[in-house]
């Protein structure tokens, strides 16, 4: 099962969820998809019966079964995965966040930064949190900082840019 988003609070009174994608342009959950919905490390799964577009990188769920508010409300902060089997392959030189988490992140000069624990979309670019070394860096996914990307060796090359790693 692939993170796909969360769960980040509901809408009105009849069950309706505010789910945000990780990814902002995704299409992968669509009226009849079946999700499944992780809440304390266990998995439920459901039936997606209407997904509409909420503004602000929100979208509108509703699943069958949950018809009310409070049934809503047992769900805000759930993670929303899919099967991966229901995932589009990604284009050539793209990747999902979920392939990338455990990669290796290595400065430039060949030193290892720590590993890529999370992913999360912000809008005007991705960044990847990594940790290592008793500390985390949030690296910005961009053209000046993202060096080299080696999917087969799982792992990224950056060049640290001016307050970076401070």
């Amino acid at each position: 099962m692939v993170r796909i988003g969360r769960i980040v609070g509901i809408h009105g009174l009849k069950g309706a969820l505010r789910f945000r994608p990780d990814n902002p342009d995704s299409t992968t959950i669509t009226k009849d998809s079946r999700i499944a919905v992780e809440i304390r490390g266990e998995l439920s799964e459901y039936k997606v019966s209407r997904i509409a577009d909420g503004g602000k990188g929100v979208r509108r769920l509703e699943l069958e079964g949950v018809r009310d508010a409070n049934a809503a409300e047992a769900l805000k902060g759930a993670i929303v995965r899919v099967a991966e089997a229901d995932l589009p392959p990604p284009a050539p030189n793209e990747f999902y966040f979920s392939q990338i988490i455990g990669f290796k992140v290595a400065l430039d000069d060949g030193s290892v930064l720590g590993t890529i624990e999370e992913v999360f979309a912000t809008g005007a670019n991705d960044v990847w949190i990594v940790r290592g070394g008793g500390r985390e860096v949030l690296v910005p996914v961009i053209a000046d900082v993202v060096k080299a990307i080696d999917l087969d060796a799982r792992r990224m090359t950056i060049t640290a840019v001016p307050g970076l790693l401070d």
